[in-house]
């Protein structure tokens, strides 16, 4: 696995985020209240809290060269910065390595196959204009639609 460099911009964390988290652990932690024998439900409702907060943090984004490089689940996936044809601002909440639901950045490309899908690059970089700026210092030529 190679190791990308470059800069780092975290996934937004917002009240959508904290509310999943919220919903995990009203779900997880009801059981032990239900349950007479209280380890099981208290280590399982420990374990899912665990998990979730782990696989959130764990997303992230990279502009290394003309990568932008997308890490979900600590396995990074380049995307060519070359080959972005269009940024625009998003509430969509389709599934995508993003974990604020309000405010993300669906990014098109010049060519399909690289996502392998006609659907867009969802993601929720924190400091987006930030992001954006030196998405486009790269390819002048993404069209960034509001």
């Amino acid at each position: 696995m190679r190791k990308y460099g470059g800069i780092k911009f975290k996934s937004l964390w917002d009240g959508s985020t904290w509310f999943i988290i919220g919903l995990v652990a009203i779900f997880t932690v009801l059981p032990c209240f239900l349950d007479k024998d209280g380890v099981a439900p208290v280590l399982i409702a420990s374990l899912s809290l665990i998990f979730v907060i782990t696989a959130l943090s764990s997303i992230y984004y990279k502009i290394d060269g003309d990568n932008l490089v997308v890490y979900e689940g600590f396995i990074p996936k380049a995307y060519p910065i070359s080959r972005i044809k269009t940024i625009r601002q998003t509430n969509n909440i389709l599934s995508a390595p993003a974990t604020s639901f309000k405010r993300r950045l669906a990014i098109t490309f010049s060519d399909s196959s690289i996502l392998k899908s006609s659907a867009p690059l969802m993601i929720s970089p924190v400091h987006q204009d930030e992001f954006i700026r030196l998405l486009r210092q790269i390819n002048p030529g993404i069209e960034y639609l509001h």
